[in-house]
């Protein structure tokens, strides 16, 4: 299905276009995009844009709409009232998700008529923050049932078929008000960055109803699908990843393949490693770029005199050393996997001869307000230990504590340097 998308370039490549692509993209249908304007922007800011003349982008539309059979358009940045008028104009007879575009987050100007935009909310589906919202009404929003009252009179009053006030701006609930009803879609805190949600959120929305699903569930897939392109937003650009759950599960199918193999690896060094195991077992953790983590389900214990993995390499199936991973790659992004042992006195001389950088934590100096928090140790011991280090440790080791097994952390880039480094820290010095 085609999904006509008219909107401006983010030059910074978060939002506009370029969000609202990789979002119809993502969900499976073909975006057609229409450029409306050009803006220039990086992440810190928005410097300033210039609109397309009205015919040019009139004739993109043309172009595309006797080409492609359209499902459904989303309207995003439109710059200027004459290129409002002429979207008015081509786009009356589809289905319409207006996000009515008119400052940055940062506060420039979008649009060089507001009231314009008033003449697409007849007959649209209007999804509008809470500032747009208030722009387009004129009432103050401060509440859930402010935000009802502003789409009750985009609906009653301005003739919109629906609208959703999407609340990030204010308390993370979207209020949809649609043929005489109000739904509310409470939302969750999410880490990571929101720059373009707006565009995925609307994308995501016409390309829902263009496959049919009623309103108020497309709203609320829609609203899943924004949380997790925050949840794996990319550093890079300071904006959500529409292209999550591709990356994601692509991700996911080679750190599984790389872990597995470094599993067997490590399960060949037998009689070598079975002593170095600890009590509650080795683990073996791999992270990918995304932040996910897979580790050995049941772990790798002791089997006779040999090594044997309990279970198979799953997702979050290490939860201690996956949070001594993601609070390594805080400081260290570029380490990717680690692997616990029994501490020794001899494991850590032999990394020191192998010139790994070695540092430690003392669970003695845990502050009581660490203690007593619920899993707080883990991430106060590796960022101790890489303080104490003042670069990259290749090994953290502890000395236990009450009930506490003593233990050694080997992290490497990629599964298999944790192997060979740890095939070097057991093989016996030269004599």
């Amino acid at each position: 299905m085609a999904i006509l998308i008219i909107a401006g370039l983010d030059t910074g490549g978060g939002a506009g276009l370029k969000a609202d692509i990789e979002t119809v993209s993502a969900l499976g249908d073909h975006p057609l995009p229409v450029l409306t304007a050009v803006t220039y922007q990086n992440p810190s800011e928005v410097r300033g844009y210039h609109t397309l003349p009205p015919e040019v982008v009139r004739e993109q539309i043309r172009a595309v709409k006797e080409s492609f059979e359209i499902k459904a358009v989303k309207i995003g940045m439109l710059g200027s009232g004459e290129v409002v008028e002429v979207v008015v104009e081509e786009t009356a007879d589809f289905v319409r998700v207006f996000d009515p575009i008119i400052a940055s987050s940062t506060g420039t100007k979008l649009i060089d008529d507001v009231g314009a935009l008033k003449t697409l909310v007849p007959g649209s589906i209007v999804t509008p923050n809470v500032p747009e919202a208030e722009a387009l009404t004129g009432l103050e929003i401060r509440s859930v049932e402010d935000m009802k009252e502003s789409a009750r009179v985009l609906v009653e009053d301005l003739g919109a078929d629906a609208v959703v006030v999407k609340g990030g701006h204010l308390n993370l609930t979207d209020v949809l008000y649609w043929n005489g009803k109000f739904y509310e879609f409470p939302g969750e805190r999410v880490d990571g960055f929101a720059h373009g949600t707006g565009c995925a959120f609307s994308s995501a929305l016409a390309t829902f109803l263009a496959k049919g699903v009623e309103l108020p569930k497309a709203v609320g897939m829609a609203k899943r699908f924004v949380e997790n392109s925050i949840r794996f937003s990319k550093a890079e650009a300071k904006a959500v990843n529409p292209l999550w759950e591709l990356e994601r599960d692509a991700h996911r199918w080679r750190a599984r393949e790389e872990l597995e193999r470094a599993v067997q690896e490590l399960v060949k060094l037998g009689e070598k490693l079975n002593p170095h195991v600890p009590e509650v077992g080795t683990n073996f953790a791999l992270a990918t770029p995304l932040g996910e983590v897979f580790a050995v389900k049941g772990r790798i214990v002791r089997y006779g005199k040999a090594v044997k993995p309990v279970g198979p390499v799953e997702l979050n199936a290490s939860d201690h050393l996956r949070r001594a991973l993601l609070k390594m790659r805080e400081f260290y992004p570029e380490l990717k996997a680690v692997l616990n042992l029994r501490y020794s006195e001899e494991l850590v001389k032999k990394a020191k001869e192998l010139g790994l950088v070695v540092s430690f934590y003392d669970r003695r100096e845990e502050p009581e307000e660490v203690k007593r928090a619920e899993r707080g140790t883990m991430e106060w011991g590796i960022e101790t230990a890489v303080k104490r280090a003042g670069r990259r440790p290749d090994l953290i080791y502890h000395l236990g504590d009450w009930g506490k097994e003593p233990m050694v952390l080997v992290f490497g880039r990629e599964a298999r340097e944790v192997v060979e480094r740890v095939k070097a820290i057991l093989s016996p010095s030269p004599r």
